[in-house]
């Protein structure tokens, strides 16, 4: 019991320690203007009537939820490894972009609903045009300090950037519905709900791209080779893989130069892993001696080589 509470509270730390280092500077501004882009919608859409600011505003409700979501999943990925996640935790920031997903398509299939039930009619005010414009220059500011920051922010980002086109569609369809009538208003929610599915669509496309495990561009490649043969390593086969936009991982096989003795081939193997680990490639080398003597994989434990 002792030992598991230890084992908690150290989980415990490293995770704050981790949200510490995440919610910090720009994060924290997209934070705020994303809960002041909501409050000033969903006003809007509960106090004067549109539809379509209201379709807006229940994207909104999506954008907080799933803002909470991806943080924590950015918060986990960034914990060091642990003996179940020996690789460490980056790959669970992609937890975030599919919760983010699961909750615009409810909020999609929401709104549809509600859509369909306002066919008979509705009285949209003047005031609803006022706040769409507030809320999206919240949302605009938002958007803005997302640049730059991890991947999975930037999914979020995404959807908080279909706000805006939301808004160009709230305002002349707001304005239009309350001086014409609610036709206009409607046929701007169905605008919008369109173009929820659409990002929906984009944003699964891209994260199945970033989960299948494909090779990282070409230069990549020719780096990894340069730094080997530099050291007097030739590759004979090198496989890598992407494991987000920023980070490789994969294993090498190489063959000295006639003349370089084992135990030299072996520290020149663990320079080129060292430099390429700096570069963001983590690449597991296997140095073939060709018959010298039984080869050796590099960054096996000291305690297993000595078995």
């Amino acid at each position: 019991m002792f030992e598991a509470g230890l084992r908690r509270a150290a989980t415990e730390t490293g995770y704050y320690a981790a949200a510490t280092r995440v919610l910090r500077g720009k994060l924290l501004l997209v934070i705020v203007f994303s809960v002041l882009g909501f409050l000033f919608k969903m006003l809007g859409a509960l106090l004067y009537g549109s539809r379509a600011l209201l379709v807006d505003a229940l994207t909104c409700i999506g954008n907080m939820f799933s803002l909470v979501i991806v943080i924590h999943y950015l918060i986990v990925s960034s914990l060091p490894p642990d003996s179940d996640h020996p690789f460490g935790h980056l790959r669970l920031r992609y937890g975030g972009v599919i919760a983010v997903l699961a909750v615009y398509m409810f909020i999609a299939g929401f709104s549809a609903a509600t859509l369909y039930f306002s066919r008979g009619g509705y009285v949209v005010e003047e005031e609803s045009t006022y706040l769409a414009v507030v809320g999206g220059l919240f949302y605009a500011f938002a958007v803005l300090f997302s640049k730059g920051l991890d991947e999975a922010i930037r999914v979020y980002a995404g959807f908080t950037s279909a706000e805006l086109v939301e808004t160009l569609v709230d305002i002349p369809s707001t304005w239009f519905g309350h001086v014409l009538g609610y036709v206009y208003d409607l046929a701007g929610a169905m605008v919008i709900l369109g173009f929820l599915f659409y990002e929906a669509l984009e944003t699964y496309r891209k994260l199945v791209v970033n989960i299948a495990d494909v090779s990282p561009p070409k230069r990549v490649y020719d780096e990894v080779k340069r730094e080997a043969e530099l050291r007097g390593l030739v590759p004979v086969r090198i496989r890598l893989r992407m494991i987000d936009e920023k980070t490789c991982s994969g294993d090498m096989i190489v063959k000295p130069l006639k003349g370089i003795r084992p135990d030299i081939a072996d520290l020149l193997a663990d320079e080129v892993q060292e430099v390429l680990r700096q570069r963001g490639c983590e690449v597991v080398i296997h140095v073939d001696y060709a018959g010298q003597r039984p080869s050796k994989i590099h960054e096996m434990p000291r305690k297993l080589e000595n078995l």
